[in-house]
């Protein structure tokens, strides 16, 4: 089956990775578990909100696609053992975040604050660790596998009513405030996309899905880069061809190397050479002059 989203993302905050952040914090860890309860539905169910408006799907494709992800954590334990890895990291989803919420980032986290009982800033940083471990696991799967936004909508919708009912007692101004009584997923029979284990269950290729389009983007860019290098290859052949060609010093024309080189200034006059030609021509002078071939004055032609 396709990765279980909402049990990945709550699985990354270990009761380890939860008492490091209330100390981080000033936060007591129950109230900080109570937030991230409730923030990873509202993240989840927030982005297959923003995948099912027009165009949505693809413009989150679009910012998967430009993200960096050498230095995004592959969880959460990596980060909270330092404030300034901490930092970078809420840093780097608030882009992703403001995507899928827009407008309602800041009331969606005060709501979650009351619900929980943490500061809005720490509600705030728990959207932004689970929104860059989510940013990072869809990111890597499109710029390494081939997500598509046809894979990535069909894989949101496919829990999309889970998403919904995960959402704790307590929070339904949230659910209010984004339009969750939208989320449900279409009945009928599993996807392939969906159902398929298409990608290694570890924590760098997770069960995400692909699809046929993603397969045939793959293809064309491995068919692409083998086409720049026979090119490549070409152009250095006619490059090295060119370099061992032979040229004169006079005005670098490829020459044969085989010939001798003589100036047009240079003419054989001998008595000889006069001779030869006249027998053959019928004159040694100016061809050029009027009258018959080998008749230098056609005035001297006796009748």
């Amino acid at each position: 089956m396709a990765v279980h989203l909402l049990s990945y993302l709550n699985d990354q905050f270990t009761p380890g990775a939860i008492d490091q952040l209330s100390g981080d914090l000033n936060e007591a860890p129950a109230n900080l578990s109570k937030a991230v309860s409730g923030s990873v539905p509202i993240l989840l169910g927030a982005l297959t909100k923003r995948v099912q408006a027009s165009g949505g799907a693809s413009s989150v494709i679009a910012t998967l696609d430009k993200a960096d992800y050498s230095n995004n954590p592959l969880d959460i334990s990596q980060v909270t053992d330092s404030d300034r890895k901490l930092a970078d990291t809420s840093t780097s989803a608030r882009t992703f975040l403001h995507q899928m919420l827009d407008d309602k980032l800041t009331g969606t986290t005060e709501l979650v604050a009351m619900y929980s009982g943490v500061k809005p800033e720490s509600a705030l940083l728990i959207f932004e660790l689970a929104g860059s471990i989510l940013m990072g696991v869809l990111g890597r799967q499109e710029q390494e596998k081939g997500l598509t936004a046809h894979s990535l909508t069909t894989l949101l919708l496919g829990q999309a009513s889970e998403f919904r009912r995960a959402v704790p007692s307590g929070l339904e101004a949230v659910s209010s405030l984004l339009g969750f009584e939208e989320l449900v997923t279409p009945a009928g029979p599993t996807t392939d996309v969906q159902g398929s284990d298409n990608f290694s269950g570890t924590e760098l290729n997770p069960n995400i899905p692909k699809s046929d389009e993603g397969d045939r983007r793959r293809e064309n860019v491995r068919w692409l880069r083998w086409a720049m290098i026979v090119i490549a290859g070409l152009i250095l052949a006619l490059l090295i061809q060119k370099c061992s060609e032979n040229q004169n010093s006079i005005d670098g024309v490829s020459t044969d190397s085989t010939s001798r080189i003589e100036s047009n200034a240079v003419e054989d006059t001998s008595v000889s050479t006069k001779q030869s030609i006249e027998e053959a021509h019928g004159q040694v002078g100016d061809s050029t002059a009027p009258g018959a071939l080998g008749i230098r004055d056609s005035s001297a032609v006796k009748p």
